[in-house]
């Protein structure tokens, strides 16, 4: 088969449609985001730093349980942790549950608990089916609907986040669109209901005989029917509600004769001497309630006292739901400017809006279309908090109608926009300074957040609990609020680009999903059917039979753990970076649990610096130029070159990043507090493999135990060094939940999903593991603890692996074993072989056996091995870690901290400098240096340090030395001793001698393989040394 190919292109179903007999479908099991602060309730709070992101920034891209886990973290109180028993002391468990403790369950949700310690999954889930047969009659089960979340609204200068239900496509990406627009640029909405919460109970009386003098005896017998009335709502008047006045209507009554008439059909009703209707109007104040059962008790109660004081007949008794003392109000103002969308001014999509609703108050046909757009959000509102979406539908539209209103009755849109200009504007210069686009929206909204069917259905507890709890009131102001943007994202689309393109990509999801497609499946489904403009189930069948898509969905099961007694808003972690012809920025939004006393909000973009927390959780060069230069480099090595892309390569993109920042960070946090690190670590591991995703065997490191020695990593204080800690545990293991939630749910191949995991945890195990497991009681150990200046809490054990004990060197062959361990251990760190496996997931599932992906794990490990062997006789590393070397090896008559000084050893083990400390010794290195440093005038300190080590002169600034150092060509110096360690340690034949010949290897790009360590040799400027290494 020709090395050259790929994963079949989007256009490739259009040739292989012809062939769907020869492919057979597989079996498949389903499985199954202005700058402020979260509060606890889900608000974010006022005068936050404008410097940090939103918490809900980029959540529609996440994965759902990634979503869900967000949930737990912002609302901690609203989704509490299942309880489990603490370990004994003493057990083997107790250690690390010691110190997750105060970590929230949601940090560790998704990590791979058995079911037994998180029975309840996420609450907000289907209707019970007992709960169901006692709410409704013939009950034969449930129906599911989607539950969305819309963000970004700002209502009376408070952000809430608001759950709807609602199937179709589009309504709650735009409501949170157009919210974010008038939030951002005209500080949100404001809201307003009536004074009080008034419906209407109507008892129609019958049979007058005179309606006139009926009429006069209701109206004065008032206050005794509302006495009578507030009998049968003595709770609801105690509360503050009940009947608070009564009103008699007359409306007009047509005689039959003027009614429409059916051919033969016979009238049984008697209108004889009645030409209008008595109808009385019990005005009941419900307070929190929706009203309605208790506006029937009232009305039937209230009915024969009526009807006795008239000598009338009682007809019905029953509630109104045009409750017009029952309004709600939203309206907000932007400047006009800020009104731009897309290509179009802002002076351009106000007239066009403003022109659309002029043409629906003239058209009611266009009116229906109007105002029921403004419906989708209202009802999916409704629906989603237990509100009677049909009571609020029908008031709307006969709203709309102008009933209850005085003027013209004719069916209207329900919102309102104009332009006005400030005060001293000049209204006619034709400018928009100083002009705002305003928009209005009113109607009656009958909602309860007490009683009915809210404590029927626990889903409601949650979705009002998203929602901080509201009164009636204030879920009448959401309601409102989330029509208004809904019209306004409506007509901001239909007026501009139009709505197909937004509509039909979200339209198209629906259909992949009906067409069978796998939740992995569904983005590259959807690109390709709005790419081909042929949006139906023959076209997304096509493309999945074309691909041979099949999937197996992971059950994702979660952890619980204790829960903080005082919930803290979670803490955020966000990343930007612009990628070169990406259609959109890379971006990673984490939410992870506060430990220390407030959250910390972690940016890092093009226009942000990185905190000086930032740089102690990850790096002192970790910043936004990293970032980009660290993706720049991931391209250039992308296996796969498809072209145009898959839609899922910026999936892979952010999968190679979260595994460059996971790495990042446990290195940095082994090298400050080594116990708690490896215990968390070991923790994470234990826990993948229990839940079966990952196998034990397949992890490198084995048998490794929670004792470690060493310095205590709390000797050293400080207020960034403690919030690094507070930080950095709970910020770990987010990284990790992402990682692996993100993997199950959108990398649509189990053992490709599998192996990724894998390969993340072996990576994660090697780069916090304790050395002394790999070199038992090697003579080459030397512990480093704080009687010897050390309080730093660094890997000590890792040293031994440079230092000679008793000053003996070790024979050749213990030399060249422990050589090997170290480049073993620390060539994970370049994470070759998990950056290849995840450009693996855009080539060919059907193809991807797991041997091929084994072989390419195996290929990716060897090219670690050399990329290693590279990076460790660059310039910068040589003149560091040789410094690093000399100094420490004065250390010992140095007063103060060396805290720090040992990183190139215990973080990322150089093993050149190992194998030349271990041919040459302290002597011969500084043998070697110290000739052409006199020749170049060196510094005299370093000179005379260089001289004599052990004599009594200054020890020279470790900063000073690397810099001295830096100055000379350590490469040419050196230059017989790194050929002979190249030669040495150089895997460089096996790795061709693989990609060339062994089998399986035909679907990778196989130039491109060959290129990958090339590329990095020139990028350390080594290649010099590595070429015909094999053969010297």
């Amino acid at each position: 088969m020709a090395s050259d190919l790929f994963f079949i292109p989007l256009w490739w179903p259009d040739f292989c449609r012809f062939h769907q007999s020869d492919h057979k479908k597989k079996k498949a099991t389903t499985v199954e985001r202005q700058p402020s602060s979260a509060t606890a309730n889900g608000k974010m709070a006022n005068g936050a730093s404008t410097t940090e992101q939103s918490i809900w920034s980029g959540f529609h891209k996440k994965a759902l349980r990634e979503r869900q886990n967000q949930l737990r973290l912002v609302f901690p109180s609203l989704f509490p942790s299942a309880q489990r028993p603490s370990p004994s002391p003493g057990t083997p468990d107790s250690a690390d549950a010691d110190l997750l403790r105060p970590a929230s369950t949601a940090s560790l949700v998704g990590l791979g608990a058995d079911a037994a310690e998180w029975a309840d999954g996420f609450p907000v889930s289907g209707l019970d089916e007992a709960v169901a047969d006692n709410m409704i009659e013939n009950c034969i089960g449930t129906m599911g609907l989607p539950v969305g979340l819309a963000l970004n609204f700002v209502i009376n200068g408070v952000p809430t986040v608001i759950p709807m239900v609602v199937e179709e496509p589009s309504v709650v990406a735009a409501v949170s669109g157009a919210a974010k627009s008038i939030s951002t640029f005209g500080g949100g909405f404001t809201a307003t209901t009536s004074e009080r919460n008034i419906i209407f109970a109507q008892v129609v009386l019958m049979d007058v005989a005179n309606v006139d003098a009926s009429v006069a005896t209701l109206r004065k017998r008032i206050p005794e029917i509302i006495d009578i009335a507030n009998s049968f709502v003595p709770s609801m008047l105690a509360r503050g509600g009940g009947v608070v006045n009564v009103t008699v209507r007359t409306p007009s009554r047509k005689p039959a004769s003027a009614r429409p008439r059916r051919e033969r059909e016979v009238s049984l009703v008697d209108d004889a001497g009645m030409d209008r209707w008595i109808v009385v109007h019990l005005h009941l104040d419900v307070c929190d309630a929706m009203g309605a059962n208790a506006a029937s008790t009232v009305s039937e109660g209230v009915a024969p006292f009526l009807a006795e004081w008239v000598r009338g007949r009682v007809g019905l008794r029953i509630v109104s739901n045009l409750c017009v003392e029952r309004l709600a109000k939203a309206t907000f103002k932007v400047p006009l400017a800020k009104m731009a969308y897309k290509s179009f001014t802002g002076r351009h999509v106000a007239m066009r809006m403003i022109e659309a609703v002029e043409w629906a108050r003239d058209d009611p046909f266009r009116a229906a279309t109007h105002n029921k757009g403004i419906m989708n959000g209202v009802d999916a509102v409704a629906v989603a908090t237990g509100q009677d979406w049909r009571a609020i539908e029908a008031a709307a539209h006969a709203w709309a109608a102008g009933c209850g209103q005085s003027g013209e009755e004719s069916y209207r849109p329900l919102t309102h926009y104009w332009v006005e200009a400030a005060d001293g504007v000049d209204m006619t210069e034709g400018r928009d300074e100083g002009l705002y686009f305003c928009g209005e929206m009113e109607m009656p909204i009958s909602v309860g957040t007490k009683g009915g069917v809210l404590k029927t259905n626990p889903v409601y507890a949650y979705t009002l609990g998203m929602m901080g709890n509201p009164d009636s009131k204030g879920l009448a102001r959401a309601m409102i609020s989330v029509g208004l943007a809904q019209n306004f994202a409506a007509l901001r689309a239909l007026t501009t680009e139009g709505i197909q393109k937004g509509h039909m990509s979200l339209h198209a999801r629906n259909i992949a999903i009906a067409a069978g497609a796998p939740a992995h499946a569904i983005n590259e489904c959807v690109a390709y059917m709005v790419e081909s403009g042929r949006v139906n189930q023959t076209i997304a069948k096509e493309y999945l039979i074309a691909h041979e898509i099949h999937t197996t969905f992971v059950t994702q099961e979660t952890l619980a753990d204790s829960t903080r007694s005082t919930p803290q808003a979670p803490s955020t972690f966000y990343i930007e970076a612009t990628l070169p012809d990406a259609p959109e920025s890379l971006t990673l939004n984490v939410a992870f649990e506060t430990l220390g006393p407030r959250p910390v909000h972690l940016l890092l973009n093009g226009s942000t610096p990185p905190s000086d927390l930032c740089k102690a959780l990850f790096n002192v060069r970790f910043d936004h130029s990293w970032i980009m230069s660290t993706l720049s480099i991931l391209d250039r090595i992308e296996l796969s070159t498809i072209r145009p892309e898959r839609s899922n390569r910026l999936l892979v993109k952010k999968l190679k990043l979260l595994s460059v920042l996971i790495n990042m960070l446990a290195r940095s946090m082994v090298s400050q507090w080594p116990e708690e690190t490896r215990r968390l670590v070991d923790r994470i591991v234990r826990l993948a493999v229990n839940s079966g995703r990952v196998e034990a065997s397949a992890l490198a490191s084995k048998g490794r135990t929670l004792g470690v020695s060493g310095a205590n990593a709390r000797g050293r204080t400080g207020s960034v060094r403690e919030s690094a800690l507070q930080a950095g545990r709970p910020l770990l293991l987010a990284l990790w939940q992402v990682f692996e939630l993100r993997v199950l749910q959108w990398v649509g191949h189990a053992p490709l999903a599998s192996t990724l995991l894998e390969t993340q945890l072996d990576i994660l195990r090697a780069l916090t593991e304790d050395v002394t497991l790999l070199e038992g009681s090697s003579p080459l150990r030397r512990s480093v603890t704080a009687a010897d200046g050390d309080d730093s809490g660094s890997d000590d054990s890792e040293a031994g692996l440079v230092l000679v004990a008793d000053g003996k060197k070790p024979a050749q062959d213990q030399v060249v074993q422990r050589l090997f361990v170290l480049i073993e251990k620390h060539s994970k760190r370049f994470q070759t072989s998990q950056f290849l496996l995840c450009d693996a997931s855009s080539l060919d599932p059907n193809l991807l056996t797991v041997p091929r992906l084994q072989l390419l794990k195996s290929i990716g490990d060897l090219m670690a091995w050399e990329q290693m062997c590279a990076h460790d006789v660059s310039t910068s590393r040589l003149s560091r870690d040789i410094a690093s070397l000399l100094w420490y090896g004065a250390a010992g008559k140095v007063d103060g901290d060396v805290v720090g000084e040992l990183d190139f050893i215990s973080k990322d083990g150089n093993g050149f400098v190992f194998w030349l400390r271990n041919t040459l010794g302290d002597a011969g290195i500084r043998d070697a240096i110290l000739e052409p440093l006199v020749a170049q005038k060196g510094p005299a300190a370093i000179v005379a340090f260089l001289r004599d080590a052990n004599a009594d002169v200054e020890v020279p600034d470790k900063r000073e030395m690397e810099t001295a150092l830096l100055a000379m060509d350590l490469k040419t110096l050196f230059r017989p001793q790194i050929l002979e360690y190249v030669r040495l340690v150089s895997k460089e034949h096996e790795i061709v001698k693989m990609i060339q010949e062994e089998s399986g290897m035909e679907i990778f790009h196989k130039d491109t393989l060959l290129l990958i360590t090339h590329l990095y040799r020139q990028y350390y400027d080594v290649t010099d040394f590595f070429m015909n290494s094999t053969t010297q």
